[in-house]
């Protein structure tokens, strides 16, 4: 029985055929109201990974329990009994980036208890004594460092983004809206990031292994689940360190995080093995290698985008 609103007028709104029951005979849409709550969007999209054959569950069972399981079932023909990989990544990134931003912030000690700050005394011509700050001082430093560098250009200081950059953080660094709307920026960010850096990673796995037995397309597949789990850890994670840091237990914060970290690199070196069939020593040298190249490769990428994300919010 359909749970929505069906509609008195018997016309497709689709393909204009006459609808005698529910659903169009022609096309197969359902004769509802195309007029809808957002309340019923959501849950109607919730509904779609949910749906009553369980596949959604089974698909989460398979993922996160079985390390490169769900990808061989998947390469081996059984996609009608789990989800798409790239519709399962595309959910749980909802979550992922979602639900961090519906965390609560713990309490903070006074910024006046926290903020003693170091003054300096400068004495200027005998005359007037003037208290400087830690980032009234830094902004200073930087300022005569740069003009005394480049004496030939002081008319032209201002058009160089990255001398305006270093100053307008040296003079905002207390600023906590700016601290704020840069780590919003960076953390809703993150997917994009994740989702261009995809590609390479999936490229790397296909260069390690047969590429007479598996296509880019397999090691593709390979990624969009390992991911799925990087993110969905990623989403408890900030949940429980939500909690820890309500509760003041920084030992349980640190804790979860090394523990994710640890499930992640077990996952991978275990998915790489039963997914590429090979021998425990073979795919464990060359899961290592990899680990430390995407290492390196990553933390590149969160360099790039972190200095992209301090010139995009002080620039």
């Amino acid at each position: 029985m359909s749970k929505h609103k069906i509609r008195n007028n018997k016309t497709c709104l689709n393909c204009g055929s006459f609808v005698e029951r529910n659903h169009c005979p022609n096309c197969g849409q359902e004769n509802s109201e195309s007029r809808q709550s957002f309340y019923h969007l959501f849950t109607h999209f919730v509904s779609d990974y949910l749906h009553y054959d369980g596949s959604f569950w089974k698909s989460i069972k398979c993922l996160f329990i079985y390390p490169g399981k769900l990808s061989l079932e998947y390469m081996k023909g059984k996609r009608k009994s789990y989800i798409n990989p790239f519709s399962l990544y595309i959910f749980i990134s909802f979550l992922a980036f979602f639900i961090p931003f519906l965390l609560p912030d713990p309490p903070t000690i006074n910024d006046e208890e926290k903020n003693t700050g170091n003054k300096l005394t400068i004495v200027n011509a005998g005359r007037d004594t003037t208290i400087l700050n830690d980032k009234q001082l830094l902004s200073v430093q930087l300022d005569s460092i740069y003009r005394n560098s480049n004496p030939e250009k002081q008319l032209i200081s201002t058009d160089n983004i990255i001398y305006k950059t270093a100053l307008n953080v040296a003079d905002n660094m207390d600023d906590k809206h700016r601290q704020e709307k840069a780590m919003d920026f960076f953390v809703s960010n993150i997917p994009k990031a994740l989702f261009i850096y995809m590609p390479m990673f999936a490229f790397m796995l296909w260069l390690f292994h047969n590429k007479k037995r598996f296509y880019y397309f397999d090691s593709g597949i390979f990624t969009l689940h390992f991911f799925s789990v990087v993110l969905f850890s990623f989403t408890i994670g900030s949940i429980l360190v939500c909690i820890a840091n309500w509760l003041d237990w920084i030992w349980l914060a640190a804790l979860t995080w090394i523990f994710f970290i640890c499930y992640i690199t077990f996952y991978f070196f275990r998915g790489s093995r039963i997914f590429y069939n090979e021998k425990r020593w073979v795919s464990n040298i060359k899961s290592f290698i990899q680990v430390i190249i995407n290492f390196i490769l990553i933390l590149l990428v969160l360099i790039i985008y972190g200095l992209f994300t301090v010139v995009k919010v002080y620039g």
